[in-house]
């Protein structure tokens, strides 16, 4: 009867805890920011909206030269085609058959010799 599942009804005092400094954590503290660790967080913040504003001004710039440039080449074309169309004017105008008309019309003879003709080039 030595091993009983009953308690003993004399209980044995608890050990005491063991205080050890060096594992325990250290209780929150704020730490304040140096001057330098505030200068430099200033000077990032100061050179992160000017890098920013940099950004956007040459985004508008290319913004406007594009649109310049689709500006140009619009006129280009508008002039490719008056000039194409004039070429063609003067093709009509030019033609033989028209001069020979227009000849016999007022009284005159055509001479081939002395006639220009204009060449697309």
């Amino acid at each position: 009867m030595l091993e009983s599942t009953a308690r003993p009804l004399v209980q044995q005092p608890a050990p005491k805890p063991v205080h050890k400094s060096a594992s325990e954590p250290a209780p929150h503290t704020h730490i304040a920011f140096s001057g330098f660790e505030k200068t430099m967080m200033f000077a990032c913040g100061i050179l992160a909206t000017a890098v920013c504003v940099v950004c956007l001004f040459m985004q508008n710039c290319l913004s406007n030269t594009q649109r310049q440039y689709e500006d140009l080449q619009a006129r280009i074309m508008k002039q490719s085609q008056a000039t194409a169309n004039l070429k063609q004017e003067i093709g009509e105008l030019s033609n033989s058959e028209r001069l020979d008309a227009f000849a016999k019309a007022h009284g005159f003879k055509i001479i081939n010799g002395n006639i220009k003709r204009v060449d697309n080039q």
